[in-house]
């Protein structure tokens, strides 16, 4: 690893940092390899929880400090350590696709809960087809997470974090508005508030979602979607950093149930309608939880405008794009990773 001391940080792969266990893409695979998967693996545990509606969805736990027997057991969950973060997922995601920014929350001193939101990886689905996301309202996915959240306030003494992506952030966001106080600071990363319609109009894109609903398609392959190529091309991905791209695209390719590509009628449609339910009048004002919003310059995949709007309306937001990334700046080029975790963790530890 090419690492030499800067002043208040680190210079790895001569790019400066504040942090010095960050993993560059110079030696990504390998240190992935020797250094990041055995590390989590001491830590880790998978466990099931309930949803609303009583199925079974899957989470991973990493505690910050090693237990005695090398892995996490269940009954030794309540952790010394004061602090803790849930990951909440975006589309078509999963745990495993989190694991570098896992590795760094632990070394960070927090513990790390990482839910997998239904319809994707080893969680509940409704449709037998692996490679398709569905859901039948928006709204299950916050209810699934309430429980979750509760669970992880159980577990765990000291402050809860939130951190979320794409997604994960309107679910964290429709939490919130519900329970404005109970993070004590949220990340949201490329928040989608509403998804970009590309060159559809927006109301148009709606209403067309609405209608193949209506006509009992909701469970069905949208017809903006293609079914999962078995191998997915770097050009066309949400990252600018390939080796980062390349370590999920392979893990992806050989695990059946983390195939997750497509969307359905239903998920669309509920994409397209969640930002009403997230901008309504009064419910972003609710929110007491400090907020970072993390915006790609070039994102293409959701609108920036609702960012901005929502971002006026929290009562303590922090505003800012990060130049030169696309849609998942964790997996941008170190030049722009390096900072933004460093926002991020920055943004956790300041009072």
């Amino acid at each position: 690893m090419s690492e030499k001391s800067v002043e208040n940080g680190v210079k790895k792969s001569g790019i400066s940092a504040k942090r010095d266990f960050y993993v560059s893409e110079e030696t990504y695979a390998r240190e992935m390899k020797d250094t990041v998967l055995p590390f989590l693996e001491e830590r880790r545990y998978d466990g099931y929880f309930n949803g609303y509606d009583g199925n079974a969805l899957h989470y991973v736990r990493y505690v910050a400090a090693p237990q005695d027997t090398g892995k996490c057991a269940d009954e030794r969950a309540k952790s010394a350590v004061k602090k803790t973060v849930i990951i909440s997922h975006g589309f078509t995601e999963s745990a495993e696709k989190w694991r570098e920014t896992a590795y760094y929350f632990l070394k960070e001193g927090y513990n790390v809960y990482i839910p997998e939101h239904r319809g994707h990886a080893l969680s509940y689905r409704k449709t037998a087809d692996k490679t398709l996301t569905h859901i039948d309202r928006f709204s299950e996915y916050t209810d699934d997470f309430g429980i979750f959240a509760e669970k992880v306030r159980e577990e765990n003494e000291g402050e809860i974090y939130l951190f979320a992506h794409s997604m994960g952030c309107a679910i964290g966001l429709l939490y919130m508005e519900e329970k404005p106080d109970f993070f004590r600071k949220a990340f949201l990363s490329s928040p989608m508030i509403v998804p970009n319609p590309g060159k559809v109009p927006l109301w148009l894109a709606r209403f067309l979602m609405k209608c193949a609903v209506a006509l009992g398609k909701a469970e069905k392959r949208a017809f903006i979607s293609s079914a999962y190529p078995g191998d997915e091309k770097f050009e066309d991905s949400a990252r600018t950093s390939r080796t980062r791209f390349e370590d999920y695209n392979q893990f992806k390719r050989t695990h059946e149930d983390y195939q997750n590509y497509s969307s359905s009628y239903g998920w669309v449609y509920n994409s397209l309608i969640v930002g009403g339910k997230i901008l309504k009048k009064g419910a972003a004002e609710k929110v007491k939880t400090p907020v970072f919003i993390a915006a790609a310059e070039n994102d293409t995949l959701v609108l920036r405008k609702p960012q901005v709007a929502l971002s006026k309306r929290l009562k303590n937001c922090e505003f800012r794009v990060f130049s030169g990334a696309k849609h998942e700046i964790y997996g941008s080029s170190d030049d722009v990773a390096f900072v933004y975790f460093d926002t991020l963790f920055d943004f956790f530890a300041a009072p």
